[in-house]
């Protein structure tokens, strides 16, 4: 029997059931999300969702690796996955604490993310550097290339930091980043991932599926940031233990597009005053917001926010299938 695949098939129900009563004792003590002010309109009726739904998926990801250690090792690497997204899972955790204690949407500063983002990666890196420190494939190529140390760090620092605030960004819509990160995963898994990152990616699928059952709209659960960073950081891990960090652009392009959305609308303003979106990243381009009048440059439909969600998936299937011709060639 595969007991990794049985584990996560167990995982989907008990993950839902987890977040279903954790979402309740947050509405009972009445701790939720707070929603920026200068975002869709639509999105003030989700102020007091409950959120940091992500520490679920953390928990019981964590749970099953135990006990798989204790039915079979689990290797190095299998660990380096889980530890890398509960490491970030904490930067995440403390930018929620600090926005439910201040009340307000933000919580640390950008530099205080980036700072923190730093540090772990760096941390990660050398804690794990059989694992990160592997050769990296050439995207549409069998040709593998082996990185200097310095070279190898830099890149595992860069795809940490960008996965892990670009997964923060693309947490805009209900179920958007939890389907995003599914569906990265299975095309990971449909990859032939070596052994070790099998393990730990299979339980990994169960909690999101199980999580996504409460995080679709309308959400019951946000993942938050705690859930955002976490799963950023295991998809970085995951491509970076199998020498996948050039084709996680691929991989995860939905992912990329939301965080390009975001430089391109800031440069274009402050070079031209004139905005690209209606308003970034780019599922709030597609998304009503009564008296928003501002002009912006790229055409917009006006779109129910699951038919957003739903289409941002699709595209992520695309991605993913290219992904998955790169990784063959």
């Amino acid at each position: 029997m595969n007991l990794p695949l049985a584990v996560g098939v167990a995982l989907v129900p008990l993950t839902a059931l987890v977040a279903l009563s954790f979402a309740n004792a947050q509405r009972r003590i009445r701790v939720g999300q707070h929603i920026r002010e200068e975002g869709p309109r639509a999105h003030r009726s989700k102020r007091g969702t409950p959120t940091m739904g992500g520490a679920v998926i953390l928990a019981l990801w964590g749970v099953s690796l135990l006990g798989l250690e204790l039915a079979s090792h689990v290797p190095r690497q299998t660990w380096a996955v889980y530890v890398s997204a509960l490491v970030f899972g904490l930067i995440g955790l403390s930018d929620d604490l600090v926005s439910l204690l201040r009340r307000r949407s933000r919580g640390l500063s950008v530099g205080q993310k980036l700072l923190l983002g730093v540090a772990a990666a760096t941390a990660l890196f050398f804690a794990f550097g059989n694992v990160f420190r592997g050769a990296v494939l050439l995207p549409f190529t069998s040709h593998h290339v082996f990185l200097p140390v310095a070279a190898s760090a830099a890149l595992a620092v860069a795809v940490f930091l960008a996965t892990t605030n670009s997964m923060n960004l693309t947490d805009g819509l209900d179920g958007l980043a939890t389907g995003v990160t599914l569906i990265v995963g299975i095309a990971l898994w449909i990859g032939r991932p070596s052994a070790e990152t099998e393990l730990a990616l299979l339980p990994f699928l169960g909690a999101l599926a199980g999580f996504l059952w409460v995080n679709t709209y309308p959400a019951r659960l946000f993942l938050g940031d705690v859930g955002a960073f976490a799963l950023g950081g295991a998809v970085a891990a995951l491509a970076l233990a199998d020498g996948l960090a050039l084709v996680l652009p691929l991989l995860a392009g939905v992912v990329v597009l939301e965080a390009v959305s975001v430089i391109l609308q800031v440069v274009i303003y402050r070079t031209t005053g004139r905005r690209l979106l209606r308003m970034s990243p780019l599922h709030h381009h597609f998304e009503f917001s009564p008296g928003l009048t501002r002009e912006h440059l790229l055409p917009a439909m006006t779109l129910p926010e699951p038919a957003i969600t739903m289409r941002l998936w699709l595209l992520q299937a695309v991605f993913a299938g290219i992904a998955l011709l790169a990784m063959a060639a």
